[in-house]
């Protein structure tokens, strides 16, 4: 006969395995929507850089690239190297934020340029301006 003790067991180890898997399908879903965001750009991701949570007061990068974050205290921010590079051969980031599993915005970040944020619409602005390659 099975214990008590076992069958808590055998069930605490399923619950684990549920949960992994759908932490892992959630990222996955992340992932790909946030490669689709930034294709709706012009932008192609090379590599994911950071993933962390920022205060909204006050935080410059967003309010540089005209995202409007005075409704949220708190996003998360995931951030991506991208393929495309400056003329000058420096790098190109772009934040993606988030509430929940949603995005509400992003912005791109030129390595080494001030004021170096920008609206990621602004791929032909600076490829026009001679910023960034073609």
């Amino acid at each position: 006969m099975i214990s008590i003790k076992k069958i808590i067991v055998l069930f605490s180890f399923f619950c684990l395995v549920f949960l992994i898997g759908c932490a892992k399908e959630t990222t996955e879903q992340n992932n790909v929507k946030h490669i689709e965001y930034l294709k709706s750009f012009g932008w192609h991701i090379e590599e994911r850089s950071s993933e962390r949570t920022q205060d909204t007061k006050n935080f410059l990068p967003a309010t540089n690239a005209g995202i409007d974050l005075k409704p949220y205290k708190e996003i998360y921010i995931t951030t991506y190297l991208l393929k495309e590079k400056q003329k000058t051969g420096k790098k190109i980031y772009a934040d993606i934020y988030q509430i929940n599993d949603d995005i509400i915005g992003g912005a791109g970040h030129l390595e080494t340029w001030e004021p170096g944020d920008f609206s990621l619409k602004d791929k032909e602005r600076l490829i026009n301006e001679g910023t960034i390659n073609r």
